[in-house]
This record gives C-alpha cells, sequence and structure tokens, in this order.
C-alpha cells in the first residue's frame, strides 16, 4: 500500500514551519524533500499513537475519506482536516487511532442525516428516516465515547458509601476495591 502523498504545497509548508524560528525572522537551511518525508512520517505516528509509518499513513487516510459533510476541497486540505480530527482525540495505541477513526465517521455521518433531515423540501417522511439513521449513529457514537474512555483509564467510577458496618468478634471487615487474581474466574478469594 502506498504511503499519503504530499502536495508539493504540504511540503512547502511543513518546510517554513520546520524553518523558521519563532519570533526571530530567522530562516534556517532548507531540508531535502526525503528530510521532510521522514518528519512527516514521525509526526503522523505521533500523532496516532502507532509505531509504523504505514499503519499511521493508513489511520490517517481512512480519517480523511471519513470526512463527508462538508467534503473538503483538495486533498491536501481532506489529510489535514482528518489529522486535525485525529489530534483533537490524542490516540496513544494503534488501538486507540483505530476507535478515534470510527467515531470521527460515526460523528460525520450523523450530522450529515441532520442536516438532510433539515433540507428545504424534504418530506415528513424522509426527515424522519433521516433523524431516525441520526439518532441511531448518534447512540452508537456515544458507545465509541465510552469505549475510548475505558481505553484511555477514564472512565467513570462508580462510588459506594457505606454508612453502617457491623463487624462481629472473629470477623474481618475490608473497605475498599477487591479484587481476585485475574482469570480465575472465582470473583476472588485464594483457592
Amino acid at each position: 500500500m502506498k504511503q499519503i502523498q504530499k502536495s508539493n504545497h504540504q511540503v512547502r509548508e511543513l518546510q517554513k514551519s520546520e524553518s523558521e524560528a519563532p519570533g526571530s525572522g530567522v530562516v534556517a537551511q532548507e531540508k531535502s524533500r526525503e528530510q521532510l518525508d521522514q518528519r512527516m512520517n514521525l509526526l503522523t505516528r505521533k500523532l496516532t499513537g502507532t509505531q509504523s509509518d504505514h499503519a499511521a499513513n493508513r489511520l490517517m487516510i481512512q480519517a480523511a475519506n471519513a470526512l463527508v459533510w462538508p467534503k473538503p476541497g483538495d486533498d491536501g486540505d481532506h489529510i489535514m482536516k482528518g489529522a486535525s480530527a485525529i489530534a483533537e482525540m490524542a490516540p496513544q495505541n494503534a488501538t486507540e487511532a483505530m476507535l478515534a477513526v470510527q467515531m470521527i465517521a460515526t460523528h460525520e455521518a450523523a450530522l450529515m442525516f441532520v442536516r438532510r433531515a433539515t433540507g428545504e423540501g424534504q418530506t415528513v417522511a424522509g426527515a424522519d428516516a433521516n433523524v431516525l439513521r441520526a439518532t441511531r449513529l448518534m447512540r452508537v457514537f456515544n458507545e465509541q465515547l465510552e469505549a475510548m474512555q475505558k481505553l484511555k483509564g477514564k472512565a467513570g467510577q462508580q462510588k459506594v458509601t457505606v454508612e453502617h458496618v457491623h463487624v462481629y468478634e472473629g470477623g474481618q471487615a475490608i473497605v475498599g476495591a477487591v479484587s481476585g487474581p485475574k482469570g480465575d474466574g472465582s470473583g476472588g478469594g485464594a483457592q
């Protein structure tokens, strides 16, 4: 599979941002196309939280193609908007990046159906059908959001308040989270 084809405009923009020192007005030595490609690949891997250029590029293309409304103008714009969407979710690994791409696609499709539902000349039946599609996609998005929060360790913890505890002679009480050895399926305790 071939990597993202960068337009000359994108390379010039990256070259410009890489060569200018902030606030100094001094321009550093111009970088070669190969150096810029390597830098772009590094940035893409960081952005997606992946280890390989191939995986990072594939995820970037998928994110760009998930943008359905409004369609970005040119290929460079398409990639940049997809990259911006992934960057906002800050994936730390390939699993989070794949889920981020799915979330982008789901969100975009939901908004497209909402737009269609409110389009001029839309029939009541057409509006209902599009609202139903949008609603289903928004539910899926909420499920994806919960999955992302779990992956990032930000899922809401349940809080239990214990007001009265009776511990009788010979008994023991534990306050806090309790879990058994992983994989024993017993629900806790030693075997």
